[in-house]
């Protein structure tokens, strides 16, 4: 189902952005949607709103280039940015938004503005099995705040000589 939402948005989006048309296609798309399957839930006009979101904000460059960072800090092979991008990103993304619940993406979209963090608790979500309560916890507790304070995760002791990682992670830790 998210993998719908997302392909019926992309369309909804791209046609936007080709022809010029305005906001109003998002409400005759729910209407339509309402009236083409009347025994399926989730075709509100808010909920496709909502899907209009998901889309918009997970394809976007900002969220993208956050999974991108992410993916080069703990790559052990030679990463190649542009090629990838060019032929995963978009694969990788759907597939991560894939694998996470539509209630968890409303929830995540309501609460976090920042890319950086949506990747982490979709991340988290998707790696733990997260239930709608427990991701809830996670933000209300501000887990990603937590993780972030907790010290830096990285890779260092893996990719560099024993003498630098050392150094590294001295240079992490705080000057105070």
């Amino acid at each position: 189902m998210i993998l719908l939402y997302w392909d019926i948005v992309r369309g909804i989006v791209e046609k936007q952005k080709e022809l010029g048309w305005g906001d109003s296609v998002v409400n005759q798309l729910a209407f339509d949607l309402r009236e083409a399957f009347p025994h399926k839930r989730g075709f509100s006009k808010q909920n496709v709103w909502r899907m209009r979101q998901f889309y918009i904000d997970y394809s976007s460059d900002e969220f993208l280039s956050q999974a991108v960072r992410e993916l080069e800090g703990f790559s052990h092979k030679p990463f190649n940015k542009q090629q990838y991008v060019s032929e995963n990103l978009s694969q990788a993304a759907r597939e991560l938004v894939a694998a996470v619940p539509w209630g968890h993406h409303a929830n995540v979209l309501a609460k976090i503005e920042s890319p950086a963090e949506r990747l982490y608790y979709l991340r988290a979500t998707a790696q733990f099995g997260w239930t709608r309560s427990v991701l809830l916890n996670q933000l209300k507790a501000d887990a990603y705040g937590r993780s972030l304070a907790e010290g830096k995760m990285h890779n260092f002791p893996a990719t560099l000589p024993e003498y630098l990682a050392e150094q590294a992670e001295e240079a992490l830790k705080s000057s105070y």
